[in-house]
């Protein structure tokens, strides 16, 4: 069984309202980003965006799952405005869709209200939270009615911490140690930092021996490697986090965006399957990982 539980859906209406977003917080970022040329919100993904429905993207993206033997992924929107997209997108293949809310501002209490209202339709059973694009740290004691919800909800809370594409960050907000006070507060709720902490490995490891409560996840193409004092092979990023974590607390993702060109990130599997295989891990700790501890944390 695979679970990729890191990846994402992007509508034409969420890169939209994106756009909006990003440009009052700082006039023309985003706009900026989009033109021809890499990135990810340029105009060629728009334009494959603006041509791509809500049934189209299901039907590209259960024929990627099953060429690539993924039988669950969990999806992540861009902001709160795309709550109802994903809602409807998750309708569609509910055996094999789940999805994640990602408020803007996780401080509100309508927030808290919006999050128990989804979560009882069984297709949301996590949230996601970007500090350093929302503002506020996870330290923040405003958050704390939502990690206590969470917790009383039974869904993860994955936070992105560290190295962030997103053109607006706060990189005071992307330290992973100030998890350590929400971890200790709220020890029935579990946290997930995405991306083994891009870039702020050290921490994660330091966290992962004072909270049993707090997981990380392998998505992405982890270049984040490349901004080390000494660049880790990836095998060796497995290794120490399994001899931190154990293979109990580590969740299999790819972080794919569908853009009309490139399809599922076969690649990122490939690469973290073969990282498995040089650890010689046994086949119990792969199938947690790749899948088990999903099932598990996210009720599936």
């Amino acid at each position: 069984m695979i679970i990729d539980s890191h990846v994402h859906l992007v509508t034409h209406s969420m890169a939209k309202a994106a756009f909006r977003h990003m440009d009052k917080l700082s006039k023309g970022a985003m706009s900026r980003t989009n033109k021809p040329g890499p990135g990810i919100m340029n105009r060629n993904f728009m334009d494959f965006l603006g041509r791509t429905d809500i049934a189209e993207f299901a039907r590209i993206w259960v024929e990627e799952m099953d060429k690539n033997r993924v039988d669950r992924a969990l999806f992540l929107p861009i902001g709160g405005s795309g709550h109802d997209e994903l809602d409807q997108f998750a309708s569609l293949h509910p055996d094999r869709f789940s999805a994640y809310l990602m408020p803007d501002d996780p401080t509100k209490k309508q927030t808290v209200e919006e999050m128990e209202k989804r979560v009882k339709s069984g297709k949301f059973v996590g949230v996601k939270l970007y500090p350093c694009i929302s503002g506020v740290s996870v330290a923040d004691e405003r958050a704390f009615p939502l990690y206590e919800a969470a917790g009383a909800l039974n869904i993860p809370i994955l936070i992105h911490f560290g190295i962030t594409m997103a053109p607006i960050a706060d990189y005071r907000l992307t330290n992973p140690l100030d998890l350590m006070l929400p971890s200790r507060m709220f020890p029935e709720t579990n946290f997930i930092m995405a991306h083994f902490g891009a870039g702020f490995f050290r921490e994660v490891l330091l966290l992962g021996f004072h909270a049993n409560n707090i997981h990380v996840d392998t998505s992405g193409t982890n270049n984040w490697r490349l901004f080390l004092p000494q660049v880790m092979e990836l095998s060796e990023i497995f290794k120490r986090a399994i001899e931190v974590y154990s293979a109990e607390r580590i969740l299999f993702g790819t972080d794919t965006i569908l853009n009309g060109k490139t399809g599922y990130r076969d690649f990122v599997l490939t690469e973290q399957l073969k990282a498995l295989d040089d650890l010689e891990l046994e086949q119990d700790a792969r199938d947690l990982i790749m899948g088990g501890n999903a099932e598990r944390l996210f009720g599936l």
